[in-house]
């Protein structure tokens, strides 16, 4: 069967799912070929199930210390089964909510496997996944989509090292890691960076015994240095085991060896699972970029500032194009190659700008960051201020962390944080960079108090020589 279309869809993660509803928006015909389950990595293997599992780990932590609030709660049991169930629960809902969207903007889903036969045509080989949601069954049939456009929002996947052995019971994904049913005893986590940092706050929160191995000198290397130590102060304080410097050279039925970088050492570790978390991988279909003529490398599809690739007419979007593995950014490269592809004859394309992306670390407590943090600190001012000063911190008991904001002629250049819910509070500091707000402006706004945003504020006073608030 032949079908016509504006744009034809090739995954419907956050960013293929929110360019499909922005077409539809703007009065296109468009379709979604999905060979997984709608919602892509981040709604079924990515930020839906891993911040389900974060907030049963923020309820056993905050139980745990329930006396300190003069509530008497006895013995703690987590019961990882029902943990599971509602993260289960979540990833459907999820997943529903956005079919339910999608059908709303009247946005054709197809399931099986796309293969993109030229820049106007897609043939769909239908397909039904397995019980693992991985293993795709094709069936009898296929569909034949003609299309005047074509996004490529194929994903990513998790990157594994090639001495590493898949098959090995011990070794699993982050992927696999977000769908286990059991709670394991003990998780040793390759990879001391977002993702590795985020899984050791869940487990280790839930009750496995959790040990990080970090080929590099501190984990979450990408934040500033008294960020990324105090994170470690706080995991290791809560029974979580740290090797830095460490380089693994072998992991082989739950026993792994690795190298001491600095004493040359040898160390081995024993594990019931071994979680490789040292980064994700654009998903690349080689050949038929290379017959279509779709520039592409190894970090992903190459695509300009409108997010076209180099064949006209085919465009490419989220974790695909490997400028970033962040949901929010594949959203908005979806919007503006929705917007670019719906304009009107002789509209100006819009660009994709990168300069300003907020990044957050689930962990307890959270850790958010905007901006970048110059090499050269000359006419720079650091200010550095502890949620200790701030009342709702305390009136919550939620005094741990700090925020670190870089100024330079009364503008924000980068700001990051560690503490208590963090990211509801960044928006603010992503509007000041991305706009160039002055500080002084912000600082004559009136914020609400008690409330943790205040500490924005607080902040700016500080730095400007008049708070009222606190002294340091």
């Amino acid at each position: 069967m032949i079908k016509n279309y504006d744009v034809v869809i090739i995954g419907g993660g956050p960013s293929g799912h929110s360019s499909a509803v922005r077409i539809a928006e703007l009065g296109g015909k468009v379709a979604i070929v999905e060979r997984d389950y709608i919602g892509g990595i981040c709604t079924n293997w990515g930020c839906t199930p891993s911040k389900a599992m974060i907030e049963s780990a923020k309820i056993a932590y905050d139980t745990a210390r329930a006396s300190e609030y003069g509530i008497e709660v006895g013995s703690i049991k987590v019961d990882f089964s029902k943990v599971a169930a509602r993260r289960n629960k979540v990833i459907e809902s999820t997943r529903g909510f956005i079919k339910d969207l999608l059908e709303y903007h009247k946005v054709d889903i197809y399931q099986g496997e796309a293969i993109i036969d030229s820049s106007k045509k897609v043939v769909v080989k239908h397909g039904k996944l397995d019980s693992d949601g991985i293993t795709m069954h094709y069936t009898s049939g296929e569909d034949e989509l003609q299309t005047k456009n074509i996004i490529i929002a194929t994903g990513s996947q998790p990157l594994i090292p090639g001495f590493i052995d898949e098959k090995d019971p011990s070794i699993i994904s982050s992927n696999r890691l977000i769908s286990i049913d059991h709670l394991p005893k003990n998780l040793t986590i390759i990879g001391g960076g977002v993702i590795g940092m985020e899984f050791a706050t869940i487990f280790s929160s839930l009750g496995s015994k959790v040990q990080i191995v970090e080929f590099l000198p501190r984990c979450i290397a990408l934040t500033d240095v008294d960020i990324s130590e105090y994170l470690t102060n706080v995991l290791q304080k809560r029974g979580v085991k740290i090797l830095v410097n460490h380089k693994v050279l072998s992991i082989h039925q739950g026993q792994l060896e690795a190298e001491n970088q600095v004493t040359k050492e040898m160390v081995h570790l024993n594990s019931e699972m071994f979680l490789i978390a040292i980064g994700r991988k654009a998903v690349v279909h080689n050949e038929t970029y290379q017959k279509l003529g779709i520039h592409f490398s190894g970090k992903g599809v190459e695509v300009n500032d409108y997010l076209q690739t180099s064949v006209p007419g085919i465009w490419a979007i989220g974790d695909a194009t490997g400028k970033s593995i962040l949901a929010h950014v594949g959203i908005q490269q979806g919007i503006i190659a929705a917007e670019n592809i719906m304009g009107k004859n002789n509209a100006s394309l819009r660009k994709m700008d990168y300069s300003v992306i907020p990044a957050v670390i689930y962990s307890i407590p959270e850790v958010a960051m905007v901006g970048t943090v110059p090499e050269d600190l000359k006419s720079v001012k650091v200010v550095k201020v502890p949620f200790a000063i701030n009342l709702r911190a305390n009136i919550e008991d939620k005094k741990d962390g700090f925020i670190k904001l870089w100024i330079k002629e009364n503008q924000l250049i980068a700001a990051q944080a560690i503490g208590h819910n963090v990211s509801e509070i960044f928006q603010e500091f992503s509007n000041m960079i991305a706009l160039r707000t002055d500080i002084r402006d912000v600082s004559e706004i009136i914020h609400a108090h008690p409330t943790y945003s205040e500490i924005a504020r607080s902040g700016f006073d500080y730095a400007l020589g008049k708070a009222v608030d606190f002294h340091l």
